[in-house]
């Protein structure tokens, strides 16, 4: 085809870009792990009437890819899954810990950073202590992202916090919920373009300012929660947010933690505290987030509360701020064993397969072509090392290793190349 169409909001990757994404997801796993969450495996479409359960992402609803028959949808997260997932598997132990990495679908309009298909990483905990359980997923993914070198700060709110001090000012809860929504848009719009939101929901311009003036609150994380303390004329509203943010600091995290009362996510289902990732030196590029959504799992079973918090990372933004694109490892393969003519063939496979029997991953040239055009394609992969096999090596039981970094050349049996391409590569 001469123009071949492709699907907006979507994109290949290269084989550079692919290979640097699962090693980006490996590290973040490998985190998720190491703080003692398990992994379930859930479908890429529910039922419409799961994704569109009352509260669950609300206004998000029109974002849903619906399929055309059996009244189904790809899946908009993570969470609305587990959620489901809970609520058919009720007794599993809690408190449930678990991670999942997968691709979830919105039909939204695609722009810089922002696509219809995207990978999500979450952890969540359903059950357990509140605080104890907020600050452990905020911890484990503020570990995953030191792990894999992003540089972030973590913005947290609480929608009680929030309701609270809307429903002080005189909002009803319709208009509450209205006004979190325009709120959460701050870093994105500006004081300007959310004053215009405020006053086209026909809010007089003192309460616009009074909002503002919240959201945008300057000063330490004590004195913004002192303020709301004050203005209610108690701690209570404080407590949760307190509390996580003394768990964080056992964490060693409380520098990175920001009370931010412009902070209240989007999405209907969030119930109490709830955080966002972002870029240290861009605030305007969140990285993930989450919150508490204590009555979402209610929605699909018996509608009894059930204590639950997650985050989510999104890894085609961490790619972006990391450079993916960039990234010069091309192949798993550290050596490609190539032939100098095609009766060499068989030595230079029972080479290779001893390489890989080693746990050395390795390429073997499977074409016609001369030794000038295998170390052209080796280059072209990037690959670390070529073994070069001849009638002179095979008839020695030996092999020709060249170190493509160094240039140097030595003639090794192939216990001592394996010995040496490992002390050079590790493993």
């Amino acid at each position: 085809m001469a123009d071949i169409p492709f699907p907006r909001g979507v994109r290949d990757l290269m084989p550079n870009e692919a290979l640097f994404k699962k090693t980006l997801v490996s590290r973040i796993e490998y985190i998720f792990r190491l703080f003692g969450f398990l992994t379930i495996d859930t479908p890429s479409f529910e039922a419409l009437d799961v994704l569109n359960a009352k509260s669950a992402i609300g206004g998000e609803a029109k974002l849903i890819y619906q399929l055309s028959d059996d009244k189904l949808g790809l899946r908009y997260d993570h969470t609305v899954s587990l959620a489901r997932y809970i609520a058919m598997h009720n007794d599993l132990p809690k408190p449930f810990r678990r991670y999942y990495v997968g691709n979830v679908w919105r039909r939204e309009e695609p722009q810089k950073m922002r696509y219809r298909e995207l990978t999500q990483a979450d952890v969540d905990i359903v059950g357990g202590n509140r605080a104890m359980a907020d600050a452990e997923v905020i911890a484990v993914a503020s570990a995953a992202l030191e792990n894999v070198g992003v540089d972030y700060k973590v913005c947290l709110n609480d929608r009680q916090i929030a309701e609270s001090v809307l429903g002080k000012f005189g909002l009803n809860q319709d208009k509450k919920v209205a006004v979190m929504r325009i709120i959460d848009k701050l870093d994105k719009s500006g004081e300007e373009g959310i004053v215009s939101m405020l006053m086209e929901m026909g809010l007089d311009s003192s309460l616009v300012d009074q909002i503002v003036a919240f959201v945008s609150m300057k000063g330490s994380n004590e004195e913004k929660l002192s303020y709301v303390e004050k203005l209610m004329g108690d701690n209570k509203c404080t407590k949760d947010i307190r509390d996580t943010l003394n768990f964080l600091a056992d964490y060693g995290l409380a520098g990175r933690m920001s009370v931010d009362y412009s902070i209240t996510r989007g999405l209907d289902y969030y119930t109490g505290i709830v955080f966002e990732f972002k870029n240290a030196s861009d605030a305007r590029i969140a990285i993930g987030g989450g919150g508490r959504y204590d009555e979402l799992i209610g929605l699909y079973s018996n509608g009894k509360s059930v204590p639950a918090v997650g985050v989510s990372l999104g890894i085609d933004r961490i790619m972006e701020m990391l450079g993916a694109s960039s990234s010069i490892e091309y192949t798993y393969a550290k050596v490609f064993v190539a032939d100098v003519k095609e009766e060499n063939y068989h030595y230079a496979l029972k080479v290779a397969n001893g390489l890989r029997a080693s746990a050395i991953p390795t390429d073997i040239n499977i074409a016609d072509r001369n030794l000038t055009n295998q170390f052209a394609y080796a280059n072209s992969v990037k690959s670390r090392f070529v073994v070069i096999v001849g009638d002179a090596e095979e008839k020695l039981n030996k092999l020709k290793l060249r170190d493509l970094m160094s240039g140097t050349e030595e003639i090794l049996s192939l216990d001592d190349a394996i010995k040496k391409i490992k002390s050079e590569i590790g493993g």
